[in-house]
């Protein structure tokens, strides 16, 4: 199953105004998310099955995860 992507419209603005290869780190890991969000990210403290992390480089974000959702809730970028 692919899983919908939803980000809200204040987040989307951060993604737009990270480095270029910060929004291709970012971009890779929610594509991999939305083919199966488990396999491609990890607990977000204490393991809900519901708020997990992806990362990569410099760049990582926190998602939730719905049935048939991920929903981008924070991007942190170190750079």
């Amino acid at each position: 199953m692919t899983y919908r992507l939803h980000i809200d419209p204040s987040l989307h603005a951060t993604y737009k105004s990270l480095p270029d290869q910060a929004r291709r780190d970012l971009a890779v890991c929610l594509l991999d998310a939305l083919v199966d969000p488990f396999a491609h990210s990890t607990c977000y403290g204490i393991d809900d099955g519901v708020m997990r992390t992806i990362a990569h480089g410099h760049t990582a974000g926190v998602i939730l995860i719905g049935d048939d959702t991920v929903t981008v809730v924070q991007i942190t970028h170190i750079g």
